[in-house]
């Protein structure tokens, strides 16, 4: 009960600190969260958000599933192979390094004003990122819980299942969390850079006419199904996954 009192008093403080700022500020600029919430429920009782909402969901699942995909490939790579570890920490450098925007950019120049180049565009800059964070959890596993594996003549399917699999997941699990954060939000900069739909192109639209409440309204819509996916998705994952722990 406390972890939920502490969030519901969380929420009101952020809930207080806008009403705050809404009270000094223009409504133009920084509108109140009565106006905000009642122009989502307008828009959820519309097709249009829905329709934006699906676009970028999935562009979001294909994104990730590539980003998570190549970095697995390299973290794993790169944790288990000295050689790999070499050749390829240049190219990651480099990932980390480059501008998202310049990523961005070269996807739709290269690829085209496209839903290939908007899920190309989103995944380049989140790579380098991912692959860092699984090559660190997979170097850092338990070499003495391997050995004593071995030592106690565990077979293949036994070494997979009960030692390695058990230590590999949570890294995966934590990079599979901080993978979707960056992605949605990537998916959103590329939408308001060079495509005509999704909720970043609505977004770009609104504050373009100068309409904050619309602004406001689409990203905490958003941001609503976001965090559903993490508490009702990922979450329920995780604990079915780590289920044994409290055993």
């Amino acid at each position: 009960t406390a972890q939920p009192a502490m969030m519901a008093l969380s929420a009101l403080t952020l809930q207080l600190i806008w009403s705050g700022g809404a009270a000094l500020l223009p409504n133009t600029v920084l509108p109140g969260p009565a106006a905000v919430l009642a122009q989502m429920v307008e828009n959820a009782m519309g097709r249009q958000l829905w329709s934006d909402m699906s676009i970028t969901l999935t562009r979001i699942f294909f994104a990730f599933l590539l980003a998570m995909g190549v970095a697995t490939v390299l973290g794993f790579g790169m944790a288990l192979s000295r050689t790999a570890d070499r050749f390829f920490r240049l190219w990651v450098i480099l990932g980390m390094t480059m501008p998202a925007l310049v990523l961005i950019l070269m996807s739709y120049m290269i690829v085209g004003l496209n839903d290939r180049a908007a899920v190309i565009g989103a995944a380049l800059p989140v790579i380098a990122v991912l692959t860092i964070n699984i090559r660190e959890g997979v170097g850092a596993l338990d070499a003495r819980t391997t050995g004593m594996a071995r030592a106690f003549r565990a077979t293949p399917r036994q070494m997979l299942l009960d030692v390695i699999t058990p230590q590999v997941v949570p890294v995966l699990l934590a990079s599979t969390r901080f993978g979707i954060g960056l992605i949605w939000k990537m998916v959103l900069f590329v939408e308001l850079l060079g495509r005509g739909d999704g909720i970043g192109y609505r977004i770009e639209f609104h504050y373009q006419m100068f309409n904050m409440t619309q602004v406001l309204a689409l990203a905490l819509s958003f941001l609503v199904v976001m965090l559903f996916i993490e508490i009702g998705v990922i979450g329920q994952a995780e604990r079915r996954l780590y289920r044994w722990r409290r055993q």
